[in-house]
């Protein structure tokens, strides 16, 4: 893998995703840099990521606007708002929500981040097509890259 060994996008610059009703706008991919990954999600009302674990990737939120219900495996709860900084390490269970009424943005950064990467490119590419159904295809998808959707319980529709 060539990495860069520097690079500016400025606001509004880089690739891409539209993953479960979210935007990723990627400042930094992690096959760019070989290292880790950086993008900034907008979190519309009601969206979020149900409960997972990364294989590998650590992952972490500064939030910039807006509010985030970061939730653990446990079912313990941390509302995120403009400032807070939250990190789940490779292996962690936990989902996060926007229960807020306006648009949430968060600078996430994901830890080396190649497996993440392909995961979302895959949504992204995969969600537009018609038969794309994501409480299916989404499982299927992180299994292949480093991501474990949990399987939808009573326990985790409580959780979220």
């Amino acid at each position: 893998m060539q990495t860069a060994s520097a690079i500016c996008r400025r606001a509004g610059e880089g690739p891409r995703h539209e993953i479960l009703g979210m935007l990723h706008e990627y400042k930094l991919l992690a096959s760019e840099s070989g290292q880790f990954m950086s993008f900034l999600a907008h979190v519309p009302p009601g969206c979020g990521a149900p409960m997972h674990h990364h294989d590998r990737d650590s992952e972490s939120f500064y939030i910039l606007e807006g509010e985030i219900t970061m939730i653990n495996g446990d079912g313990s709860r941390t509302v995120a708002g403009p400032g807070d900084y939250v990190w789940f390490g490779a292996g962690h269970e936990h989902a996060f929500l926007n229960e807020g009424a306006m648009t949430a943005r968060a600078v996430v950064t994901q830890s080396p981040g190649l497996e993440a990467e392909r995961f979302f490119a895959e949504i992204d590419e995969r969600g537009g097509e018609t038969d794309f159904e994501p409480m299916r295809d989404v499982t299927e998808i992180g299994s292949r890259n480093g991501v474990r959707i949990m399987p939808v319980t009573e326990r985790v529709r409580e959780l979220a």
